[in-house]
């Protein structure tokens, strides 16, 4: 497993420091608006939106690192979900793409050359993994 994107990331994060205060908020508003038919499958979405930007952000840099628990986050990501609506691949990949963008503009000129690029390697690699994984038949769609 190709390790050097970590770094890079980890310095990305360094740089958005504080200006990561709030971005979970406007992140999930801002999916939520470009995709209002999920608005309803959050019953709560104070207590999802900050959780979601956290465990996204933890698996790509887990993923990036080597980490050996991102294979099951990925699987329970998918699992958990669908306890809430019928969420694709794409559904993913947009959620991921709003991250990495979101981080950018808020870094300003302090994120560091190749980061996205860096965070966008790792949001494809999850996406791949949430198309490959059997999604587990026991844990309904949420009507």
């Amino acid at each position: 497993m190709d390790q050097s994107d970590a770094p890079l990331m980890e310095a990305s994060l360094e740089a958005l420091g504080d200006r990561y205060n709030g971005m979970a908020a406007a992140l999930f508003d801002r999916f939520i608006a470009d995709h209002p038919h999920y608005a309803p499958a959050f019953l709560n979405p104070e207590a999802a939106r900050e959780r979601m930007t956290r465990e996204t952000l933890e698996a790509m840099l887990g993923l990036a690192a080597g980490e050996w628990w991102v294979e099951d986050a990925v699987t329970n990501f998918i699992d958990l979900h669908h306890n809430y609506a019928d969420f694709t691949a794409h559904d993913y990949a947009a959620w991921f793409t709003l991250v990495i963008e979101t981080m950018a503009k808020r870094a300003g000129t302090d994120w560091p050359d190749g980061a996205s690029a860096a965070w966008q390697r790792q949001a494809d690699a999850l996406v791949a993994r949430v198309g490959d994984i059997a999604r587990n038949q026991e844990v309904p769609v949420r009507a």
